[in-house]
């Protein structure tokens, strides 16, 4: 229904301080909204024009209700979903005619029913018998699932279920099926003395606020009409999304607060360094100073400090959601078991960087794939993922990533906001005060791809010999270089074969030289593989001459050559560059008759300079040609205003990929 995807540092929060204060429980209190909210007794196929009728899907009704209900001395969650679904086509049938219900901890199932009606009228009602339980559906936890009998082309789906959960101060609605939706509500209830406050995103209907009713708080929204769109190459995938986020912000009871909104940036800031000044001992301080002066960091510069106690600690220490046993975050438990959970491994890195002498704050944010991190609504449920900033080196370290390295976190994590914690002293003890600030991106340079191949050929064999080298750097490099060590020989060499026959697909490697993959390498020196590769899939002999695919020596590109209407920003997962140098020497006796295909300039620029370019020109010595490509993406985002652009200079590589040279005979 909503994500629930906190980081356990505000699950830990969320614990401690996540009772409604002051709750009036009352037998006048009316019954939930569930109760009295039912479906039509018989059921009737909806009207539909023409051109819907010709749509996949159509999404009749999606319907909504959120209840905060006081039960006893706690407040509970009824949580209602409704749904009717026009099926025009098989493959929609596929999508719609199971329904599939999440069971997380706590949560119930209170009420289901599902039925469908063909275009002729005959209805099926579900069968009880059909439910099933799955205790761990594709990994995802506890499912009840079932499926709807009955349908057809032009049939429509309705089924409603109303859940029984621990109540959660923070929520999320999306609209993720891609398709029509003819109409959209959301209605929140709570008690009157529990206020709410919501916020929409990406074109989901905004909420409002009813007053018509007193003896319950109503905010709802509604909307008629939304078109759907599939999810888009080079978007923010979910994050891209309508959605809706709220909160729980006041308690009108409680005379303490005054009216003071509740769960804000400065009050999480506080809470984590209330638990940490809490769970802080003398034991963990001594500990973490022996850890330090063991690392010999005294005459290493800030930078280098902050990379061997990253390394030191990832060495050691392996990130676990759950650590049993009492007390797991002493210092003493986490060095002996060799693990630690997230709130763990903060507080080691905090003392350890403080016995340092590096200044460092803690960061939240999101995966902005999931949902961008927006500052400006204080939901709890954006602070999914932590960093440690270095205000005086500018850059990161992802402590529970064990394959992230400094200056290299998670790409999808930047290049947004995020909330950073100031650590201040209040007399022996730490504070913090709460700050939205940007997580800027690396520099594009960082994150390369460079290519560089020596080609000769044997025209009698048709057969091109090929000198091989790529490298990877930064973001480029984040999948294969941390992990290459740990591979076997064998491993190793299948990794190789691999990458190089992404272009040559009959390409066998033979003196394979691999570097940069040491630990103390990864994201500071790029990851290489150079090797000699022979190759029948570049050359052909037609008539009189050779057709050079040289376009292939760049490997398989992306195309965006449909021509359809964009609807979300263009947004890459980091910022990036490749760079080529491909050469080749014309055989004695011959010569290139379209040298001048090969170059090319297509690009977008800002202010003066070019923010994405593919760019490729030769130049020859002699009988020797050289051929340099560099395409770029500098920005991470682009507006849709831009797409065209983008879509050229993607697009420019694929055609570059195309192009063929003619070796003739003088």
């Amino acid at each position: 229904m909503f994500s629930k995807k906190y980081t356990l540092l505000a699950i830990h929060i969320m614990f401690v301080f996540g009772a409604f204060a002051q709750m009036r429980n009352s037998d006048t209190y009316p019954p939930p909204e569930y109760k009295s909210y039912h479906w039509d007794s018989v059921p009737h196929l909806h009207q539909l024009p023409l051109a819907e009728q010709n749509m996949g899907t159509v999404v009749i009704k999606d319907k909504r209700i959120i209840e905060y209900y006081p039960q006893g001395d706690d407040v509970v969650m009824f949580v209602t979903h409704h749904m009717i679904i026009r099926v025009n086509s098989d493959k929609a049938i596929e999508e719609f005619n199971s329904v599939y219900i999440p069971l997380t901890d706590g949560v119930s199932l209170e009420d289901v029913q599902a039925r469908s009606i063909t275009k002729d009228g005959k209805i099926t009602v579900l069968n009880p018998a059909n439910i099933k339980d799955v205790d761990n559906y594709e990994n995802m936890g506890h499912f009840k699932i079932f499926a709807i009998d009955g349908i057809e082309q032009g049939s429509e789906v309705e089924y409603m279920y109303t859940l029984l959960e621990p109540s959660q101060k923070y929520g999320t609605e999306r609209i993720r099926i891609n398709s029509l939706h003819k109409n959209i509500s959301v209605d929140i209830y709570s008690p009157p003395s529990l206020i709410f406050d919501a916020k929409s995103y990406n074109g989901f209907p905004a909420m409002q606020t009813d007053s018509s009713i007193t003896n319950k708080r109503h905010i709802f929204c509604s909307g008629t009409d939304i078109k759907g769109y599939d999810l888009e190459e080079y978007s923010e995938g979910d994050g891209a999304l309508m959605r809706m986020e709220y909160k729980y912000v006041y308690n009108t009871l409680n005379t303490d607060l005054a009216g003071e909104r509740l769960d804000t940036w400065d009050n999480f800031c506080q809470n984590i360094y209330a638990i940490l000044n809490k769970e802080l001992t003398k034991k963990d301080k001594k500990i973490a100073r022996k850890m330090v002066d063991t690392m010999k960091l005294k005459k290493l510069t800030d930078e280098d400090k902050i990379r061997k106690i990253e390394e030191q600690v990832k060495e050691t220490v392996i990130p676990k959601e759950e650590i049993a046993g009492s007390n797991p975050n002493a210092l003493g438990n986490i060095m002996k078991n060799h693990a630690a959970d997230e709130f763990g491994l903060l507080k080691l890195y905090d003392l350890l960087f403080d016995y340092a002498g590096i200044n460092h704050e803690m960061v939240l944010t999101t995966n902005r794939f999931d949902k961008p991190f927006d500052g400006s609504f204080d939901s709890w449920t954006y602070l999914q993922k932590y960093l440690i900033y270095f205000p005086e080196t500018g850059n990161y370290i992802a402590p529970a990533e064990s394959m992230s390295r400094y200056g290299f976190v998670p790409a999808d994590w930047i290049c947004q906001q995020g909330l950073f914690m100031h650590a201040i002293s209040i007399g022996k003890k730490k504070s913090g005060i709460a700050q939205v600030q940007n997580i800027s991106c690396n520099d594009w340079k960082k994150s390369m791809n460079d290519l560089y191949e020596n080609v000769k050929f044997d025209l009698d064999m048709g057969m091109a010999t090929i000198h091989y080298k790529e490298t990877f750097s930064g973001y480029e490099a984040f999948d294969i270089q941390p992990y290459y060590a740990a591979l076997s020989d064998q491993e190793k060499k299948e990794v190789v074969d691999r990458l190089v026959q992404l272009t040559f697909e009959d390409a066998k490697p033979i003196h394979n030289q691999v570097t940069g993959y040491k630990e103390n390498e990864w994201f500071k020196q790029p990851f290489s593989v150079e090797t000699d590769i022979t190759t029948n899939n570049v050359l052909e002999h037609a008539g009189n001459k050779y057709l050079f695919k040289i376009g292939e020596l760049i490997g398989p590109q992306t195309e965006l050559y449909d021509d359809t209407v964009r609807h979300t920003p263009v947004e890459n997962h980091y910022n990036k560059g490749y760079h080529r140098e491909l050469e080749f020497e014309v055989p004695d006796g011959y010569s290139v008759s379209n040298l001048n295909t090969l170059n090319m300039d297509v690009y977008h620029s800002s202010n003066g300079e070019r923010d994405m370019e593919f760019h490729s020109y030769y130049t020859s010595e002699g009988n020797k040609i050289k051929v340099s490509i560099d395409e770029d993406y500098r920005q991470v985002s682009y507006p849709i205003s831009q797409y065209e652009d983008f879509r050229k200079v993607i697009n420019a590589s694929a055609d570059f990929n195309k192009i063929m040279l003619f070796i003739e005979k003088k």
